[in-house]
């Protein structure tokens, strides 16, 4: 019987070291787990670069055209909405970011070919031309109209409508409204530039909270 109990007790000995041992091994190689196993943080300047370089570029190639388009007849100007969507993409990247100052240089460019738009034509002389516009009703609603059934018909199911003296203010509602939409929305439909063309005054996009306003005279979007 003595010896029996004995040998229980150095088993249950034997076992209990065992399990130490395991423990202290594994406390011992955790750290070393932890270190070889966990993700290194995400370098998101990085990850960012080539983002912010393209829309440099993007920037940059709407400057020249521009510059090429003044100095040269017959070349095409670039669409309004890919002018303020380069604009836009400038004011987002970080001060701190390589690119920063070429793309203060390039916004820098971009505003001084506006005040030099409104120099040349003169807010007076759009006033003038949209003032001889204002009878339209008729096609700036059929344009409403149409521009809500397209919508439409790409699943997008959109509040447009005409308001304000003569239906000069074209209103564009859409629950998920952002300025990226605002932007694809206008480059697809050139709602800037029919709206100019058929006389309205401003454009105005809206989630029902926010909202996104295109100048017609003074060729501004905030």
């Amino acid at each position: 019987m003595m010896a029996h109990h004995m040998t229980g007790r150095s088993v249950r000995f034997h076992v209990f070291g065992l399990l130490l041992t395991a423990l202290l091994i594994c406390t011992s190689i955790a750290p070393v787990l932890a270190q070889t196993t966990a993700a290194p943080p995400a370098n998101t300047a990085d990850q960012q670069a080539p983002k912010r370089k393209k829309m440099v570029e993007r920037a940059a190639a709407v400057i020249k055209a521009l510059g090429e388009a003044s100095a040269k007849r017959g070349r095409k100007l670039p669409a309004l909405t890919d002018y303020y969507a380069a604009k836009a993409d400038l004011k987002s990247i970080d001060p701190s970011a390589p690119e920063a100052p070429r793309a203060k240089k390039l916004l820098a460019a971009m505003q001084k070919n506006e005040r030099e738009y409104i120099r040349k034509l003169g807010t007076g002389n759009i006033d003038a031309r949209l003032d001889s516009l204002a009878g339209h009703v008729e096609g700036r609603e059929k344009f409403a109209a149409q521009t809500r059934k397209q919508m439409l018909r790409r699943g997008l199911s959109m509040d447009i409508d005409t308001s304000g003296e003569h239906d000069t203010v074209l209103s564009i509602k859409y629950f998920k409204m952002d300025r990226p939409t605002v932007l694809n929305l206008a480059r697809s439909g050139k709602i800037f530039d029919r709206a100019r063309d058929l006389g309205f005054r401003s454009v105005i996009f809206t989630d029902g909270r926010l909202t996104w306003t295109y100048d017609v005279a003074a060729n501004s979007f905030q």
